[in-house]
């Protein structure tokens, strides 16, 4: 599959920058008042400004050049100062502000025509009202831009720090000051490098394909393309890299990857290549470059070495994967699949059970549940064949233990190649208690039909992945006000973090506790469902292998390791 499918159609269709433009409108030298549209998606906005040459670029006491004001927002200022400095600021008094590095004339000629403007990008603002709105503000920054009327626009600074989560990007109306010429603004805080001109589109190179990640490929010289993350259901950038390199001639030299990344442990920037999606290997980039506060993250390859190749950020289990999956698991002994209900948009949603006995009726359950968040996180449906495999040789545990499986909930996501949120832009793995989903409404449903029929869940897992984390993190369970732990629970808790940390290399030392609240899978097992629950953070950087006691670098074996570990763990604690 090396292209797009007939049925596949991307997210809001978006197929290119110019699908993101707002306004586009050259002006009379008087000041101008514009309307924006009211349907802009994004939490994000790109606008510059473009003056004519010989536009003195100081003023006593500086000059407004841009206002943008909204009825349920803080506004927002684009300034110059009397130093001739670029200028943003937030309403309020104590409003985020920042100025650039230097000034502008340090950066353009201003006896040509030139370009001033500014980036927002305000993620907590799509989020606003909600209880994950704050963990959304380390996605917010201000980018400061300036360049002569042709080429790129030039960073000349910013800021690189939360934002009011009440500041909209994309306002009502913005005014123009006088002595403007064009405005041109777009619902993308990459806007300014998507639609810089003077290069060839590379579609044939880097098709877009289910799931994947391609977005604005081009030529930038004779030996090099491009190619930056596109768009999803929240933002316009995203951390998932997932790309068809196509063997093309001309085959360029360097193919440069332009992703995003928040630093610290967060979604990683590791890469895998594979020829077929079953087979995959670490990929070393040539180089790395990691932009101001450490947002921007590029990488660049040797593109020859990845012809005819797939290239991503973690080996994906989307769509095809899935589909793969679940006949393979009809034909098994001792295993079902069923549809337990749909998502967002339609799609179904899977369960595989795997036991001897039928619901109700083994004296031991554990459950699995997969692919909340993004395609990384999605990854983690790579562990149910392996483990299916090591059940079936275990007629012991068959019978003693039934296992359920739901391979991926957030299956709208995975399609799309999102970051982590569902077509109704909510985080599942805060929608259990509350405010529940089509998709989180499916696995309680199963959840609560093994309660009433008498089946017990010793053991809950819910299953993340693809942080730049130092080996696997197990998260277990943490007492709360909210939420206090019985000391049964707690011994239980010990026993397994004991099992899991001896066959599956889960060590205490590299995890931490999650504190149980009324929001996440996890806090939903044990709450309802009386089981253990653990968070299980898979790394894609490093695992420790319990059969070398080391730490290792990651790669596909990692699923095979952590599979058995997993079954052997059960295997003890229900059959000794």
């Amino acid at each position: 599959m090396s292209g797009m499918t007939d049925d596949y159609r991307p997210f809001r269709d978006i197929r290119s920058v110019e699908d993101l433009l707002l306004v586009r409108e050259r002006l009379a030298a008087a000041p101008a008042r514009l309307r924006l549209p009211a349907d802009a998606y994004y939490p994000e906005v790109c606008v510059w400004l473009t003056f004519p040459g010989g536009t003195d670029v100081f003023a006593a006491g500086g000059r407004t050049l841009l206002a943008a004001t909204a009825t349920d927002s803080i506004g927002w200022r684009l300034l110059l100062t009397e130093h001739g400095y670029l200028r943003f600021e937030a309403d309020g008094e104590d409003g985020p502000a920042c100025e650039s590095i230097v000034p502008v004339h340090s950066a353009l000629d201003p006896v040509r025509d030139f370009r001033l403007g500014v980036s927002i990008g305000n993620y907590g603002w799509s989020l606003r009202g909600t209880k994950y709105a704050a963990e959304a503000s380390s996605y917010a920054r201000v980018r400061l831009l300036a360049a002569g009327r042709d080429g790129p626009l030039s960073e000349i600074g910013g800021l690189a720090e939360p934002l009011p989560i009440d500041l909209a990007p994309v306002p009502e109306e913005l005014e123009v000051a006088e002595g403007v010429t064009e405005i041109a603004a777009y619902n993308a805080e990459k806007a300014d490098r998507l639609a810089a001109g003077g290069v060839r589109p590379a579609d044939d190179l880097l098709p877009l394909v289910p799931g994947g990640s391609s977005f604005g490929p081009r030529w930038i010289d004779e030996r090099t393309a491009e190619v930056f993350t596109r768009p999803e259901f929240t933002r316009t950038s995203s951390y998932w890299v997932f790309l068809r390199v196509e063997d093309s001639d001309p085959m360029p030299e360097r193919l440069l990857v332009h992703t995003t990344w928040r630093g610290g442990t967060n979604m990683t920037p590791t890469f895998f290549a594979g020829a077929d999606r079953r087979s995959w290997r670490r990929v070393a980039p040539v180089r790395v470059h990691v932009g101001p506060g450490g947002t921007d993250f590029a990488a660049e390859f040797d593109a020859r070495k990845l012809a005819g190749q797939w290239l991503a950020s973690a080996p994906p289990f989307g769509d095809e994967e899935r589909a793969a999956l679940l006949p393979w698991a009809r034909r098994q002994p001792d295993t079902e699949v069923r549809e337990i209900g749909a998502s967002v948009e339609g799609r179904p949603i899977h369960l595989i059970r795997v036991g001897a006995q039928e619901d109700g009726a083994a004296p031991h359950g554990v459950v699995l549940t997969c692919g909340q968040h993004s395609p990384l996180e999605i990854m983690t449906g790579r562990l149910i064949e392996p483990m299916i495999r090591r059940i079936l040789e275990r007629p012991g545990l068959l019978e003693a233990c039934t296992f359920w499986f739901v391979p991926t909930v957030n299956v709208d996501c995975a399609h799309y190649g999102g970051n982590g949120l569902n077509a109704n832009r909510r985080n599942l793995n805060r929608h259990w208690f509350a405010d529940l989903q089509p998709e989180t409404t499916c696995a309680i449903e199963l959840l609560e039909s093994l309660r009433e029929a008498g089946q017990r869940i010793d053991l809950g897992i819910d299953l993340h992945a693809g942080g730049t984390f130092r080996n696997h993190i197990l998260m277990h369970m943490g007492a709360t006000d909210e939420v206090v732990l019985t000391e049964e629970a707690l011994a239980r808790q010990e026993v397994w973090r004991d099992l899991l940390a001896k066959h599956a290399g889960l060590r205490r030392a590299d995890g931490w506790a999650l504190p149980q609240q009324r929001l996440r899978a996890s806090d939903y097992l044990h709450q309802a469902c009386g089981a253990t629950g653990f968070c299980l953070e898979m790394s894609s950087c490093s695992y420790f292998d319990p059969r070398t006691q080391q730490t290792r670098e990651f790669g596909q074996e990692a699923f095979a390791v952590l599979a058995a570990g997993i079954v052997s763990a059960c295997e003890e604690r229900f059959l000794t």
